[in-house]
């Protein structure tokens, strides 16, 4: 009877390992999104910013409300929000899409010893900006968590596709 305990315990443990994570719906301000959180990583919903913390390393998720559609414009608005500007320089700059909207992800460093490197993920959804960043901490030891988060962003058109309750605030 004993090896046959173990042996489902075993099948069990070995089923459950193998399940792929499922995305979590979020809602940030008035974006509906869903992630894959990262892999031992403690999450924190503050409602219009959420935060991704181990250790003393902090990556957050913000919504920075309407900024119209021009992406460029509101990257710089959000820059000098983040006091980006003057201190530090741009390091890299990509585009890519996510979820059919244009985003650009931004890494700055300082602008004298090219060190305390930050990324910056800009999203324009529905004319709100949605903004993942990389708050304080090692930037090697957050790459890997951010790259996981970004890479699973997905935008949901309705909060009942992302299993989110609607709290009747939805922009229309």
């Amino acid at each position: 009877m004993r090896p046959i305990c173990c042996l489902i315990l075993f099948l069990t443990l070995l089923i459950t390992a193998c399940e792929k994570p499922e995305p979590v719906p979020l809602r940030i301000g008035d974006h509906a999104i869903t992630v894959l959180f990262p892999q031992d990583w403690e999450h924190v919903d503050y409602g219009e910013k959420h935060q991704f913390r181990q250790d003393l390393n902090r990556i957050s998720l913000e919504d920075m409300g309407f900024l119209g559609r021009d992406i460029d414009k509101a990257i710089e608005y959000a820059l000098v929000k983040f006091r980006e500007d003057g201190r530090r320089e741009t390091a890299s700059r990509d585009t890519l899409q996510i979820t059919g909207r244009d985003a650009r992800i931004i890494d700055t460093w300082d602008h004298l010893s090219h060190q305390y490197r930050k990324r910056y993920l800009f999203v324009i959804n529905d004319k709100s900006l949605l903004v993942i960043y990389t708050m304080q901490g090692r930037f090697e030891m957050m790459e890997p968590a951010f790259t996981e988060l970004t890479a699973s962003l997905a935008f949901v058109d309705s909060l009942g596709q992302a299993g989110l309750p609607d709290d009747g605030n939805q922009p229309e």
